[in-house]
């Protein structure tokens, strides 16, 4: 008669391996649960770091306090309105202010050197006051640098510096119409042959945001048009046609 073995001997030899598996299992998906917690909490924190920039560069630092752009004036705002008092500087360092412009039909040509679209106007700017010599109509530079680094442009100041070696390098002639500095001198905090420019002087007084503008001024200091572009051809065509009106 053959023996049975009795239930309590018979061997499970799967049961130990899906227990060991199920384990396993169990640790790896624990471990991916993590990962991803940590992922999410990574991916918010990237989402509020973007949500607090995009805030910031919504609006204009200034000194340290928020100004939003919408209510800053523009400087359309002065069409067909008179020239705001302002005080500057000509390059032998008198002190001029708006009467500088009076009875004369006036271009206000704000620039500074360095600037691309400013430096590509002046060929245009050299042939209108070739043109315009001999008549009451001037061009008036308001420049955003100090009065040193004009008379290096000019080539009447220490010609070392990079405003002169800027005019070299674009073969262009020293600007023969007077130039007011918006400033004496510019602070110079980063290398010496950087370029840093004047901040919150006559540009801010005629809401000037960006470069080059150019604003005509009939006789009785009325700012008549503005023009941004005076390489363009219709721009510089209008502007001609509206300065012989103005002497008429």
């Amino acid at each position: 008669m053959i023996s049975r073995p009795s239930i309590s001997t018979i061997q499970k030899p799967q049961q130990q391996p899906i227990l060991t598996l199920t384990k396993q299992y169990q640790f790896d998906l624990t471990v991916s649960k993590k990962e991803i917690t940590h992922i999410i909490i990574l991916n918010m924190r990237q989402i509020s770091i973007l949500l607090i920039l995009t805030v910031l560069l919504s609006f204009k630092i200034d000194n340290g306090n928020k100004i939003d752009e919408s209510s800053i004036p523009s400087v359309k705002s002065l069409l067909n309105k008179k020239v705001p008092h302002f005080t500057g500087y000509l390059i032998n360092e008198s002190v001029v202010d708006e009467t500088f412009l009076d009875k004369k039909v006036i271009l206000l040509n704000f620039m500074f050197i360095g600037c691309q679209g400013c430096m590509q106007e002046l060929p245009n700017l050299d042939k209108l006051h070739e043109k315009y010599r001999n008549t009451n109509f001037m061009i008036v530079t308001i420049m955003r640098n100090g009065i040193e680094d004009i008379k290096s442009y000019q080539g009447i100041g220490d010609t070392s510096k990079v405003f002169y070696q800027i005019r070299k390098m674009l073969k262009s002639e020293r600007i023969p119409n007077p130039i007011i500095a918006e400033c004496k001198s510019v602070k110079q905090t980063g290398p010496v042959n950087s370029i840093k420019t004047c901040t919150d002087n006559i540009s801010k007084e005629f809401f000037i945001s960006k470069y080059p503008t150019n604003l005509l001024v009939d006789k009785s200091g009325i700012i008549t048009k503005i023009y941004s572009n005076l390489v363009d051809d219709a721009e510089y065509l209008d502007l001609q046609v509206q300065i012989d009106s103005l002497l008429k």
